[in-house]
């Protein structure tokens, strides 16, 4: 009985220290804290937030739009869709993404490209937070109008009339959208962009203006 014993706590040892090592000198606790306690998935919690498309110019934290936006709002709308590594939410949206917009792009991967939506221009970037950096890290806290700090999420930026000013707005969307349903998710992505085009097309022509001016 002893010896098992004694088995027992050697074994408990070995398991204890080599958990010490990995905390203390490797990166794999930072890597876990990071993928999974900075930015919650929403799905590892098992919450989809109801979303409703509401069209704001306030940005989350007052930081201006990131330059690569507002470049880009020259040609159209611009959208982001933000995940990280592990995110199973993210892993049912981005086939509804690739269908919606008419595009392919690697999960780890910046992508970004100018897209013809029912014969408009919008320009689709995807970020992972993961591997992104500068502007395109930043602009997740910029757009996260719910403070929700929870991936996947999805940004519609157009033009909108702010009191006889024309200025970017955008309307941020979180989650499986509030839809059960994968064709309703694809739906509401369809919607959510038609109603940026929208706002894009009747403040485009005024925006130029009010540049030259």
């Amino acid at each position: 009985m002893n010896k098992i014993l004694v088995i027992q706590i050697t074994i408990f040892l070995v398991f204890a220290g080599l958990f010490g090592y990995m905390v203390s000198y490797t990166s794999v606790y930072d890597d876990i804290k990071s993928t999974i306690v900075t930015t919650t998935c929403f799905s590892c919690i098992k919450m989809d937030p109801v979303t409703h498309i509401d069209f704001t110019f306030e940005t989350a934290n007052g930081q201006p739009n990131p330059e690569f936006v507002v470049d880009n709002l020259t040609k159209g709308p611009v959208f982001l869709a933000f995940r990280q590594d592990v995110c199973t939410a993210c892993d049912k949206m981005d086939p509804i993404l690739k269908s919606v917009f008419g595009i392919d792009f690697e999960k780890k991967v910046l992508f970004y490209q100018t897209v013809s939506f029912d014969g408009s221009n919008v320009t689709f970037f995807h970020i992972n937070l993961d591997h992104a950096s500068g502007d395109f890290l930043n602009a997740f806290s910029i757009y996260d109008v719910d403070v929700r700090s929870g991936v996947p999420m999805f940004v519609i930026i157009a033009l909108g009339n702010n009191s006889g000013t024309i200025q970017p707005c955008y309307a941020t969307a979180y989650s499986l959208l509030g839809e059960s349903q994968e064709e309703h998710r694809g739906k509401f992505l369809q919607d959510m962009v038609s109603m940026g085009i929208n706002r894009y097309d009747e403040n485009i022509l005024n925006y130029m203006e009010q540049a030259k001016s």
